[in-house]
């Protein structure tokens, strides 16, 4: 028996290359992206999606790796992408600066 998929969880990277971070969080759902906010902590990163809806990526308990913080505050920025779950391309991104 298989469970419906839940369209609230996605699927997503953090970062390009080697430095890149994958998670699964509830945050990329329709209307959220492009971010109309990010906040860079030590630890992890608070975004707020154009909805209104506040999510933390990453945590002190889990955090994000340096490297992902440190592309975030480069002149290039961090690439923030969902990923297709069955092919895990990308089918939605957006590039974030802190």
């Amino acid at each position: 028996m298989t469970q419906a998929e839940s369209p609230d969880i996605a699927i997503v990277r953090l970062g390009e290359g080697d430095s890149a971070q994958f998670a699964i969080g509830a945050l990329p759902r329709a209307g959220r992206l492009p971010f109309s906010k990010v906040e860079v902590h030590a630890t992890h990163l608070t975004v707020t999606g154009q909805d209104g809806t506040t999510e933390e990526l990453g945590s002190d308990a889990e955090p994000l790796a340096p490297a992902v913080i440190q592309q975030l505050l480069s002149d290039e920025g961090l690439v923030f992408a969902e990923l297709d779950e069955d092919s895990g391309e990308p089918v939605a991104t957006e590039r974030m600066k802190g």
